[in-house]
C-alpha cells in the first residue's frame, strides 16, 4: 500500500462545514514509524475494520428465479425457512425473508453479507456486500476481493467494485483514564462530540455523528468480552500486550461521500492511500489537543501524547500478525458452549442438591429430553424429527451444513466419556 502523493481536499462534515488543517505549538503528528516508547500507551495493532463494497451488474434470471423461492422458503414454516440456504464454493449462505432498501434479497454467513437488486438499474448496484471483521483480520483484502469476486460472478454479470465505507483502526493498550479531558480538548470541524458510559465505566467518545466521516475512540477490550471477540485477545498478545491493561481503539469511519471528495473511488485507488487517509483524518480533521486556559485558541495548544502516538502509525508498514483460522460460519465455539454448559450442569446440581459433576450431566440430559419431548408434542412431530429440525435450524442460522439433503442413519457416535451415560446406553465402563 502506497502512500497518496497529492495533500487530500478538506472533506465536508454532511453540513457544509469543511475540516482545516489543526496548526498549533510543537511538532504536529506525522506518519513515520510509531514511536512506543511512551510507557502509557502501547500501539498493538492497524488496519481495516470495516469494509462494504458495492458491485454494478445484473443478476442472471435463473439465479433471480432461484432467490425468489428460496426467500419464500425463508417466509414459510419453521420446516421450509430451514431450507432457505444457497452454497457456492465454500459457502453455505442463509437467505433472509426480508432484505433492505431497495435490494431484493440478502445472503449472509460469517464471511459477506450480500444485498442483491433484482433488476438492472443506473443507479442502484447488482451487489452491495459488508465484510465482515474476522475475515478481514484473517486474510488480505485483496484476496478477501477476489474470493468475493468469485463468488457474485456465479450470480451475475458485474463491473469493478467500488467502496461505500471502509473504517480504519489503531489499537492500543493504556491504562490512563480516557475520559481525563473535556470535549473541547477534541479539534475538530466536526460538530457533534459525544462521550459514553455503561453504568460506572467510561466506554469512549464519538466524533462527528452522523457525518460523511466519523471517528470513535472506544473501550475494544470491554467490547470483546460481550461479544466474543477472543481472535483479538491472541493477536494482541502477539503485539506484546499483557492481558490486563485495558485496550483500546481509535476508528475512523470514511463513508462513499468522503472518499469521492477525496478522490478515492475504486478498492485499488483506496488501498493505495490508506496512509494519506490516516494521515489526513489525523491531523486536518481532527486533533486531540492538552487544553490550555491561558489561550482561547484551542488550534494552538499541544498537541495530546496519546495523539502522538496514534497519528504516527505507518501504514506502508505491516498493522500487526493476521489470525491463523477462520471459518466462514456463525455459529459459537465449542469453548463457548463448553462453558454455558458448564454453567448449566452446576445449576442443575444446585437445584438437586448435590455436588456430583456425573450425575448433574445425566441430569442435565433429562431435562433436555423432557423440553424436547414437550415441543414434539406441541409440534406433533417425532422425538427424532422433532431435534432434527432444531439442527436445521442451527445450520441455517450458523451456515454450517445445507438442509437438504439425507441424514446418515448410522451416524458414528461421539467417544462417551461419562460412565452413567455410557452403562445407560449398554457400553462398557471403561472408568474415568
Amino acid at each position: 500500500m502506497s502512500q497518496g502523493s497529492n495533500q487530500p481536499a478538506p472533506v465536508s462534515d454532511g453540513r457544509g462545514a469543511h475540516a482545516r488543517n489543526g496548526g498549533g505549538t510543537g511538532a504536529p503528528p506525522s506518519n513515520t514509524a510509531p514511536d512506543n516508547s511512551n510507557p502509557s500507551f502501547r500501539l498493538l495493532r492497524w488496519g481495516i475494520d470495516s469494509l462494504y463494497l458495492s458491485y454494478p451488474g445484473e443478476l442472471a434470471e435463473g439465479v433471480k428465479a432461484n432467490l425468489r423461492k428460496l426467500k419464500l422458503k425463508a417466509q414459510g414454516s419453521e420446516q421450509e425457512a430451514c431450507k432457505a440456504q444457497l452454497q457456492i464454493g465454500d459457502h453455505v449462505f442463509e437467505v433472509k425473508d426480508k432484505s433492505s432498501g431497495l435490494f431484493a434479497f440478502t445472503l449472509v454467513d460469517g464471511a459477506f453479507n450480500i444485498r442483491l437488486s433484482a433488476g438492472a438499474s443506473k443507479t442502484l448496484p447488482m451487489a452491495y456486500v459488508q465484510i465482515s471483521s474476522g475475515f478481514l483480520a484473517y486474510k488480505p483484502v485483496e484476496l478477501i476481493e477476489y474470493e468475493l469476486r468469485a463468488i457474485l460472478e456465479e450470480l451475475g454479470d458485474i463491473g469493478a467494485s467500488k467502496v461505500s465505507r471502509i473504517d480504519l483502526f489503531a489499537d492500543f493498550a493504556s491504562a490512563d483514564s480516557m475520559e481525563a479531558w473535556d470535549r473541547d480538548a477534541w479539534v475538530t470541524r466536526a460538530t457533534a462530540v459525544h462521550q459514553y458510559a455503561e453504568g460506572s465505566t467510561f466506554t469512549g467518545w464519538t466524533v462527528g455523528a452522523g457525518g460523511v466521516l466519523m471517528a470513535r475512540l472506544y473501550h475494544k477490550l470491554l467490547e470483546c468480552q460481550k461479544t466474543g471477540k477472543d481472535y483479538l485477545l491472541g493477536l494482541w498478545r502477539e503485539a506484546g500486550w499483557d492481558d490486563l491493561t485495558p485496550v483500546w481503539r481509535l476508528e475512523f469511519e470514511f463513508r462513499r461521500e468522503a472518499l469521492s471528495q477525496l478522490k478515492l473511488d475504486g478498492l485499488s485507488s483506496v488501498l493505495g492511500n490508506l496512509d494519506g487517509l490516516w494521515d489526513y483524518a489525523t491531523t486536518d480533521w481532527l486533533t486531540l489537543r492538552c487544553p490550555n486556559r491561558q489561550d482561547q485558541t484551542r488550534s494552538r495548544w499541544e498537541i495530546h501524547p496519546l495523539w502522538m502516538l496514534l497519528a504516527s502509525v505507518d501504514w506502508n508498514t505491516p498493522g500487526g500478525s493476521l489470525s491463523r483460522s477462520f471459518k466462514p460460519t456463525r455459529g459459537p465455539s465449542m469453548a463457548w458452549i463448553g462453558s454455558r454448559a458448564l454453567s448449566l450442569m452446576a445449576s442443575t446440581a444446585s437445584l438437586n442438591r448435590h455436588r456430583n459433576f456425573e450425575h448433574a450431566g445425566i441430569e442435565l440430559m433429562n431435562v433436555a429430553a423432557d423440553a424436547l419431548s414437550r415441543r414434539q408434542e406441541q409440534k406433533g412431530l417425532s422425538p427424532k424429527g422433532g431435534f432434527s429440525e432444531m439442527v436445521d435450524d442451527c445450520n441455517r442460522k450458523f451456515n454450517t451444513a445445507l438442509n437438504d439433503f439425507e441424514a446418515d442413519p448410522d451416524p458414528v457416535l461421539p467417544n462417551l466419556q461419562n460412565p452413567y451415560y455410557r452403562a445407560k446406553q449398554g457400553f462398557p465402563n471403561r472408568g474415568v
